[in-house]
């Protein structure tokens, strides 16, 4: 395999930014878009109650997503970019400084960025243009014969495994090796997507994955 192209592929939501942009924005459309609070109360009941009952990562997320069943996928990149112009106006309040500056640095040595999130592309490509990354592995939302989402995501799931299985197909589109290539998670979740390359990196002291991370004689970025 060439080696030539060399890739690190970051998880977003409490890896490169503060906040997990799903929720985030699921607020945003509510109050600003739909002027439907009401929603969101419904929404946050509703996850709070699945959460309850134990609902794995996988679960949660295709859940999310059948809130936007019957919606144009015009109106919701519109508002995806709306979201993201408003969280970018205060980098400093979105961005994990250390891993930002983590990005930067590989960047300057010729490797290139890619996200790998369970969120979609219409929160994520805004941010990874902020941040000069080309790539996105992402959500990917079903579009009926009619023009508007199902509420169906369309696989791979980048959730868990699935995260390393768009990692295994990226690469291998690229014809890069794995074992040249960095990741950085944040979550127990993210396991898979790092034990993928040759380069793990742990965002965070606080969590299993950094006690895994430990033994394993991972490198940890501290975000205090």
């Amino acid at each position: 395999m060439s080696t030539e192209f060399r890739f690190a592929f970051f998880d977003v939501d409490e890896t490169l930014i503060k906040i997990k942009s799903m929720f985030d924005f699921y607020h945003f459309w509510c109050y600003k878009v739909l002027l439907r609070p009401d929603m969101h109360d419904n929404f946050e009941a509703e996850f709070s109650h699945m959460l309850l009952e134990d609902y794995t990562r996988e679960e949660l997320n295709r859940s999310y997503y059948r809130y936007f069943t019957g919606v144009d996928p015009k109106m919701l990149n519109q508002a995806g970019a709306h979201w993201a112009l408003e969280r970018l106006e205060h980098p400093d309040d979105l961005f994990i400084a250390p891993v930002i500056e983590e990005l930067q640095r590989l960047q300057g040595e010729g490797i290139t960025p890619v996200f790998v999130s369970g969120s979609f592309h219409e929160l994520l490509e805004p941010i990874a243009n902020s941040l000069k990354a080309p790539h996105i592995l992402a959500t990917k939302l079903e579009i009926g014969e009619d023009g508007l989402y199902t509420g169906n995501i369309i696989s791979p799931q980048t959730i868990g495994i699935g995260k390393a299985l768009a990692i295994q197909n990226f690469l291998q589109k690229k014809d890069t090796s794995p074992k040249h290539c960095y990741a950085f998670g944040d979550d127990i979740s993210d396991l898979h997507m790092l034990n993928a390359v040759g380069y793990p990196v742990v965002v965070g002291t606080e969590s299993s994955l950094a006690k895994h991370a430990a033994i394993a004689n991972w490198r940890i970025i501290s975000t205090s």
